[in-house]
Parts: structure tokens; C-alpha cells; sequence
């Protein structure tokens, strides 16, 4: 058992003791053994509550199965600056029409820092912050994305340089948009006003002081497709930035897991499948094998079921082998809870052990409250 700072709560943690809250309304109650989703989270934040009591599990290797202390407060520090960072650069360049490139360099600079200590961290904060401003979160979330593949695919630190730059400035251009709606369908069929954004942005990234012609050129191919049914100009192959491919399937994986209404999110085991659709050939081979190997398909705090009925939740993911994280056996079935305990998948010994699927969220609360109720 650990006692944590509700600010560093997340998605799969377990509350080793009870919750309740007494107000007008009456009495709210997390019991023990309750498993914490983002709307939980929430919620404990809007009563008030400043620490909650986390299960803890014994393993060979705690290592494995979590970050230090240290760099989850330091990604999650660079998380929300580089936010705010891209805030006051945007309404800079709204309101006076001009501003400096070396703050957005700062910015991608420290992301860039954080991913080198533990890639995967800064890419799992999005699924904590709640902002107002969605346009720049998510500009940042599609940084953070570019930026892990960009350096699995061993570009030089300039070229990280220019991609987390333009990755930040892509959607500058959707700031008057950003009251709307975005919902998985736009993916196939794109409102005509929203497929000028691209333009829109590089004019407005134009602005920026010393802003080098490769960054607009990233910005303004940020929709473009290898198989030419992309946006603005519709280009194909070779003509698109190879930088810009790289974005372009950043932005379309950060939309799908975390679109503006998040009743059309879906988890992102299922946005690699759209991804992979082989009925589409929209992505750079080169980029889907990066990025299969380097995203986690089912992040931490994700709850799946194996091919033998035994479900969990996954702890981290191994990047040798995406398909096959390490995650904490809680159950082994939908009615008999175990003493819990972390299976490494990739680990010869569970070779016959497989995800077989993700539990929706509705399906988790239900099996909880069952649990609960034994």
C-alpha cells in the first residue's frame, strides 16, 4: 500500500482504502479495491481529495513496473509547460501577428530530454490533463508522438528539431475552429472548412521570426496521404515531406484516442487496427513499422483479457514486442478475483498466454461492482 498525490494518480492504479465524502448532496464512496478510471480521477479532484491509498504489488524488479518518482514529476512538468508554451505562442501570433521560433525550440527541446529517459512516460500524461484549450494539448500530444518515432527512426537531433516544431505549429491554423467538434468520422470525411486548416496553419506559422521553410512545408502536408487522397493539395508518395509522414500518423492516432469529445475516443489497440486497415494505403510503410514498434498498442492502465479468461491490467509495454506487455493478473475469470500479480508476456514461460481483447469501460465497472459485492 502507498499513500500518492491525487495529481499523480492514473488510469489501472487500485485504491488500497476507502473514499468517502460527505456534502449536501449525501455520501460518495470508492471502496477498496475500486480501479481507478480518468473520470474517477476527476471527480476525486473536484471533492477535493488530496491523497488516496494505492495497492502496491512485490515483484523481483519494481523497476519494471514503474517510473521513478523523479522523471513522472519532471515529464509531467514538460507536459504542461510545453502546453502553455504553445498557448502564449499562439495567442502571440493572433493578437501582434508575430513571434519568436525559440520558444517552441525550448519547448520541443525538453520534451525531447524526457523522451531520451523514458519514451513512453509524456506519450500516457494526455490521458490525465484536462484542458479547455484541446487545439493545443493536442498539438502536443502529436509532438510527443512524432518525436518518440522520429528518434526510433534515428534522425538527427536538428531533424527532431524541425518535426517536433512542426508538430507543435500543425493545427495553429484550427485555433477558430476549436469550439467544433472532431469526431472518428472526419477520418473518411472532412468538412470542407476544416480541409483548408492545413493552409491556414502554415500561413499563420509563416509569422514566426526565422521559422525555416521545412517546418511550413511539414505544416501544410500534415493531411497529405501516400496514396494521394490526402489534403490540401491531395500530393502522393514522394512528394510528401518524409518528416511530414511521420506527422501525418501522429495526428491521426492522437485524434482517434483522444478527439475533442471523447464519446468517439477509442482505446488505442483499435486505432492501430484503422491504421493498418489494409483496405488503405495512406501511411509510409517505413513510419507503420516504427510506430508499431515503438507506440504502445495497449498502454498502462489498459484492461484486457487473455485467450485462457484471465484479466488484468496492463502495467507497461515492451518495445521489442508491443503485442506482448506486462501486465497485473487480477482475476482469472470475469467472477474469480486473484491475489494480484505482474505476468511479463514476453516472457518465454507465458508463450501460450495472448490478448485476446480490450474490456470497454462499462464492462470493467460492471465486473468491479461484482467483485465488490462477493
Amino acid at each position: 500500500m502507498k499513500k500518492i498525490s491525487i495529481f499523480d494518480a492514473e488510469p489501472g492504479m487500485i485504491l488500497a482504502k476507502p473514499v468517502t465524502v460527505l456534502h449536501t448532496t449525501g455520501r460518495e464512496l470508492m471502496q477498496t479495491g475500486h480501479m481507478l478510471q480518468k473520470r474517477h480521477i476527476k471527480k476525486l479532484n473536484q471533492w477535493g481529495i488530496e491523497y488516496i491509498y494505492i495497492e502496491t504489488y512485490d515483484s523481483e524488479d519494481p523497476i519494471d513496473f514503474v517510473f521513478s518518482d523523479s522523471i513522472r514529476l519532471l515529464a509531467k512538468q514538460t507536459y504542461e509547460d510545453a502546453i502553455v508554451s504553445l498557448t502564449r505562442l499562439s495567442k502571440l501570433l493572433l493578437s501582434k501577428g508575430e513571434c519568436d521560433i525559440s520558444e517552441a525550440g525550448k519547448t520541443v527541446s525538453q520534451i525531447m530530454d524526457v523522451i531520451a529517459m523514458e519514451h513512453g512516460l509524456l506519450s500516457l500524461l494526455s490521458k490525465l490533463k484536462e484542458t479547455e484549450e484541446y487545439i493545443y494539448q493536442h498539438c502536443v500530444d502529436v509532438s510527443v508522438v512524432s518525436l518518440i518515432l522520429a528518434r526510433a527512426m534515428d534522425y538527427t537531433r536538428d531533424e527532431l528539431q524541425i518535426i517536433g516544431t512542426a508538430a507543435l505549429l500543425h493545427d495553429i491554423g484550427l485555433v477558430r475552429y476549436k469550439r467544433k467538434f472532431w469526431d472518428n468520422s472526419m477520418i473518411q470525411h472532412v468538412p470542407t472548412s476544416i480541409r483548408k486548416h492545413p493552409s491556414m496553419s502554415r500561413e499563420v506559422a509563416k509569422k514566426i521570426d526565422e521559422v525555416e521553410p521545412r517546418i511550413l512545408d511539414i505544416v501544410a502536408q500534415h493531411h497529405e496521404y501516400m496514396d494521394g487522397s490526402g489534403y490540401p493539395a491531395g500530393i502522393k508518395g514522394e512528394a510528401i515531406d518524409e518528416l511530414a509522414r511521420i506527422v501525418c500518423i501522429s495526428e491521426v492516432y492522437c485524434h482517434m484516442v483522444s478527439p475533442l469529445d471523447t464519446a468517439h475516443s477509442i482505446n488505442p489497440h483499435d486505432a492501430v487496427g484503422v491504421i493498418l486497415d489494409p483496405r488503405f494505403n495512406r501511411f509510409d510503410p517505413r513510419v507503420l513499422r516504427a510506430f508499431i514498434a515503438n507506440m504502445a498498442i495497449y498502454p498502462a492502465g489498459t484492461f484486457v483479457q487473455m485467450n485462457n479468461f484471465v484479466r488484468g491490467v496492463v502495467l507497461s509495454s515492451n518495445v521489442d514486442k508491443p503485442m506482448r506487455p506486462k501486465v497485473l493478473v487480477l482475476y482469472d475469470d470475469e467472477s474469480k478475483p486473484v491475489k494480484p500479480f505482474p505476468v511479463d508476456l514476453s516472457d518465454p514461460k507465458y508463450a501460450d498466454w495472448y490478448i485476446e481483447k480490450v474490456i470497454p469501460g462499462q464492462d470493467i465497472t460492471r465486473t468491479l461492482g461484482k467483485l465488490l459485492r462477493m
